[in-house]
């Protein structure tokens, strides 16, 4: 029987041990600690499990928990509940893990229309990987007008997201605080490939942004975690300046991502993203 090794299980509760003060915990922290954070040891007696079986999940030598003991696990490690979600995901077996992944490259032409009909909002579809699968114009103004309008039409040209957040100066340029941004970017990518742990796709896309990006390399050692649905972004843009935007993420039922950010309503802000509309109605291939 093949032994499986589950190195991101133990790599991740190391990390989230060495984050976690004894002091927080009530527990004191005199003499002498070779590594930040908790001990294995004390880790095992706040989750109460066997300090064994806590070092053999930790040194990747088991593979699997019970969902109990991983929320044990996720209590005595204070994990938010982005973190805890991501602990199960990779702490329990894969249902089929030789089943293809989703393409996940397709959208419905229902999704389509409403993205076209979301005129002064701007919206986008994104497959978990974060290509762009389809962009009304005025996201297209916002984020990628250096980019051809049709390019999430053509596979071999389609924008995605994080590489584009680390590679594209346009886009690095255009974030108020490039660094919470890039941060933001790579704790989400954390949490989604949790769910598709066995998709060749989306390794690939994590090596590639490892080896072309110290950046992101050194973030996503930190193994952090976040799923990052809404919130609140400050933009610099070229055309239209200082623009803080609220942003939402919808779930589809084809398992893509429906993407929007808006203005707060009768701001300047919003003045600015209308201004932004008028831009983008101006160019040869909108359809606003």
């Amino acid at each position: 029987m093949e032994h499986i090794v589950n190195t991101d299980l133990g790599s991740y509760l190391r990390q989230m041990r060495e984050r976690v003060r004894p002091e927080q915990m009530g527990l004191r922290s005199s003499g002498s600690r070779r590594v930040p954070g908790l001990r294995r040891e004390e880790v095992a007696a706040l989750a109460g499990v066997s300090q064994t079986y806590y070092t053999r999940l930790e040194q990747s030598q088991t593979a699997h928990a019970s969902p109990q003991v991983l929320l044990s696990i996720a209590r005595a490690l204070q994990l938010t509940a982005d973190e805890r979600d991501y602990l199960l995901k990779i702490g329990t077996p894969v249902q089929n893990p030789h089943e293809p992944a989703p393409s996940g490259d397709q959208i419905s032409p229902y999704t389509r229309m409403l993205v076209e009909s979301l005129g002064n909002v701007a919206v986008a579809v994104l497959n978990y990987r974060c290509d762009i699968l389809s962009w009304n114009a005025l996201y297209h103004r916002l984020f990628a007008p250096h980019l051809d309008f049709d390019a999430p039409e053509q596979p071999e040209q389609r924008p995605n997201i994080i590489k584009m957040n680390f590679f594209d100066d346009n886009v690095r340029t255009l974030y108020a605080d490039w660094g919470a941004e890039s941060e933001a970017n790579v704790t989400y990518l954390r949490f989604i490939s949790g769910n598709h742990r066995h998709d060749p796709r989306l390794a690939e896309l994590i090596g590639e942004l490892t080896i072309r990006s110290e950046a992101f390399a050194a973030l996503w050692c930190r193994q952090r975690v976040s799923n990052c649905i809404d919130g609140t972004k400050l933009f610099d843009h070229p055309v239209v300046g200082e623009l803080e935007l609220m942003y939402q993420s919808a779930d589809l039922q084809d398992g893509n991502i429906l993407k929007f950010y808006h203005a707060e309503p009768d701001s300047p802000h919003e003045a600015a993203l209308r201004l932004l509309l008028v831009d983008a109605a101006q160019q040869p291939w909108s359809s606003v």
